[in-house]
């Protein structure tokens, strides 16, 4: 009897030990061991979206384990930007971004989320903002549209993708920085303002090199120079503003993974090495180039002395400008 009672005993206490140990077991399981969710600030079928997809795509084959992009549009990016601020940091739920991120904490006096709510994973990707003109402007560089935009100030207008945009920030910093006064006009869209400047209703549009270069085969619109710190790799022809003696509009925008703030170091370094990966592949490349971006693939550290820097040239040009979007 004692010895069956001292039997029982043990398996109890071996039964209890055990038990103890699954919470600490559950929390040492590799990630990711559940489906992930990247949130991107755009409506799906965009340039974003393609993008997201893409990486998506290849960090379900890397992981076995089905990454999911999610649209949730509105506000400037506000909208997904709290709702991945505000999830569990735990690797789950990720935030694919553009620069809009930085430039709602320049334009607006209570974005409703800080650059410390989320983790810097990394830049994927940069999206040269370009200058496009109708065909049919009698200037094909920017010395001559500025020549233009002086000859007659109130003749000529601009279009961007909406106020406050990287698109309207770049057009009034060439304003101020040219001496000219060519007016902005604000549209929901690329698109939008395209069919303006194509029909030669406006002059002129700001807008991601990758969506007018595609527009080009229609005859109705040409490029004149790029945002961006160096001339592009798929339009090695196209001068940079830098260049050309606009050393400040050196302002590309960029498409960039987060993760909630106080995501474990291990799982922010399983993100970014990664998305290095990822972008290093050639078909990968092949497809960034395609759509008009540049690859980057920067570290999380990289990535965060970015935002300090991108932080500070918007600042710049936005109170330059007294441009505000409330």
């Amino acid at each position: 009897m004692p010895n069956n009672f001292m039997r029982a005993r043990r398996a109890l206490l071996t039964a209890i030990a055990l038990g103890a140990g699954l919470p600490a077991m559950a929390q040492t399981a590799p990630f990711p061991s559940k489906p992930v969710r990247i949130v991107i600030p755009t409506a799906p079928g965009g340039n974003v979206d393609v993008l997201a997809r893409l990486v998506a795509a290849k960090l379900t084959e890397a992981w076995g384990q089905q990454v999911i992009v999610e649209s949730k549009p509105g506000a400037n990016t506000i909208l997904a930007t709290t709702a991945v601020a505000k999830s569990p940091a735990d690797g789950y739920t990720a935030l694919f971004t553009i620069s809009g991120f930085v430039q709602n904490l320049v334009l607006q006096s209570n974005p409703q989320y800080k650059m410390s709510d989320l983790a810097p994973v990394s830049v994927v990707a940069s999206f040269p903002i370009a200058l496009a003109a109708n065909a049919a402007l009698p200037a094909n560089d920017l010395p001559g549209v500025i020549r233009l935009a002086k000859q007659d100030p109130e003749k000529y207008t601009f279009g961007s993708y909406g106020v406050g945009s990287g698109a309207h920030l770049i057009g009034e910093g060439l304003n101020k920085a040219a001496g000219i006064r060519i007016k902005h006009a604000a549209y929901k869209g690329e698109t939008a303002s395209f069919t303006d400047v194509a029909s030669g209703d406006i002059a002129l549009a700001y807008g991601s090199v990758g969506f007018y270069a595609n527009q080009l085969s229609t005859g109705k619109v040409k490029l004149i120079a790029v945002a961006s710190p160096h001339r592009l790799k798929s339009f090695p022809d196209l001068p940079t503003f830098a260049e050309l003696g606009y050393a400040d509009i050196n302002l590309p925008g960029w498409g960039a993974m987060f993760l909630p703030a106080g995501t474990p170091a291990p799982i922010v370094e399983k993100y970014v090495q990664e998305i290095r990966r990822i972008v290093a592949m050639p078909d990968v490349k092949a497809r960034i180039y395609a759509l008009g971006f540049e690859p980057v693939a920067n570290t999380n550290t990289e990535f965060a002395q970015f935002l300090q820097e991108d932080l500070k040239r918007w600042t710049k040009i936005a109170r330059e400008n007294d441009i505000r979007l409330d």
